[in-house]
């Protein structure tokens, strides 16, 4: 009955909500814990630097190992895994390919690629520019290495897969720290800054490049200092309003997935004094 009462107002949260979705903006979101098992997303950049003004933004279930990664090109959400062979190893060998970020979260209708011929170290990352349709795959020494030493450059995500890259380059002069995370939203790419030990590190800020090539070259045009002790270990995305998940809507008693006449004549079936 809980739900019948919360119509009226769930209409009102509505209507606001269609009407923010014409002015969408980028919202900025990061995972939740060891297996990662939600995200959190902020307004902005700053916002989230301070862990201000968060959102939940979706649970992840079943949770996801630390050692896979994230990312979206603007149309697919992806998750950097591995087969039994990957985990026997130390390399994640799958993308799974998701269409939307509810998908991921609950691991429905996963489409898998595997990487052909060749492997990613646990925990490196793959960052995908939906501006330009380019993906950028990190790369280390070997498994064990505190150093993010360079990325290489794919022009779809067909190439990706099978690792037919077009430039490499190294990463701030070999010296960006592994926990380090990367992402990339509408032609801006962004990267964290840690201190401590790799795999026990802090996020003390985040870095906005305005180019891959300024990425390549660790030429930040802003720096945001973060004070809210993120673990260097956070999975980081930015993606338009749009495409995160809304929180579930109250007035939709029939849960199908829109408020409309059915809910309504729940409502009113159910209208009356309510049990004791």
């Amino acid at each position: 009955m809980n739900r019948i009462h919360a119509f009226f107002a769930s209409a009102a949260l509505l209507v606001g909500g269609i009407a923010s979705s014409a002015s969408a903006y980028v919202e900025f979101l990061h995972t939740n814990n060891t297996p990662y098992s939600s995200w959190s997303s902020y307004d902005s950049l700053e916002n989230m630097a301070a862990n201000t003004s968060a959102k939940a933004a979706g649970n992840i279930a079943p949770a996801v190992a630390k050692k896979d990664s994230f990312f979206t090109d603007g149309t697919f959400f992806y998750k950097i895994t591995s087969n039994a062979q990957g985990d026997a190893g130390q390399y994640n060998n799958l993308y799974v390919r998701y269409q939307s970020l509810k998908d991921l979260n609950s691991d429905t209708g996963g489409e898998t690629f595997a990487m052909n011929g060749y492997g990613m170290y646990y925990d490196d990352e793959v960052i995908a520019d939906n501006a330009t349709g380019r993906f950028f795959r990190t790369t280390r020494y070997d498994p064990n290495s505190p150093v993010t030493i360079g990325a290489y450059a794919y022009s779809s995500f067909a190439d990706l897969v099978n690792n037919n890259y077009f430039y490499a380059n190294g990463i701030g002069n070999q010296d960006t720290p592994h926990d380090c995370q990367f992402w990339c939203w509408n032609g801006k790419f962004y990267r964290t800054n840690v201190t401590g030990p790799t795999g026990a590190s802090t996020v003390t800020g985040f870095n906005v490049y305005n180019s891959s090539a300024d990425l390549y070259n660790n030429t930040p045009a802003q720096t945001i200092a973060s004070t809210a002790g993120y673990p260097g270990s956070m999975r980081f995305l930015a993606v338009d309003s749009s495409l995160v998940p809304l929180p579930p809507c109250v007035g939709d008693l029939n849960e199908d997935g829109v408020v409309n006449g059915a809910d309504l004549g729940l409502l009113l079936g159910n209208w009356g004094a309510c049990p004791q």
